[in-house]
């Protein structure tokens, strides 16, 4: 089997490989993938194929068992990684979205200083519901 155009590529792009080219070309270049800003009809879109794959309680387990490119296939204007973000930041309901409080604020604070600006591990040991995208923007 002769090799494929991207090891050639790959040779003329310093610390990448033919994998990082090609995923970066299908997913940045060759695309319709609108960049920006969701539309509500692809937040429709979005909830409807995740619907339709499982069901909202088992959220935790979501990114293992899911397959983001099936989503994406389907929401059509938006690539794997679009959806994930979108679905673990703002559409997950499981998300905690109440209130940060003056003690939530102090041990954010705190973990920040004994973690650094590691907002995912943060808000697993300290904010179980929250995203880090919520700590890192509080």
């Amino acid at each position: 089997m002769a090799p494929s155009r991207w090891f050639a590529i790959a040779k003329h792009v310093p610390g990448r490989t033919n994998k990082d080219c090609r995923k970066r070309w299908f997913a940045k270049m060759a695309s319709d993938v609108v960049k920006g800003g969701w539309a509500p009809d692809e937040d429709e879109r979005m909830g409807k194929a995740s619907r339709n794959k499982v069901r909202f309680d088992l959220w935790r387990t979501l990114i293992r068992i899911f397959r983001w490119s099936m989503v994406a296939a389907y929401v059509q204007t938006r690539n794997s990684d679009q959806c994930a973000k979108r679905w673990t930041n703002t559409l997950n309901p499981a998300i905690d979205r109440t209130t940060w409080t003056p003690e939530g604020d102090a041990m954010l604070l705190k973990a920040v200083d004994e973690h650094g600006k590691l907002w995912t591990k943060i808000v697993k040991l300290y904010f179980p519901g929250r995203t880090g995208l919520s700590a890192k923007n509080r």
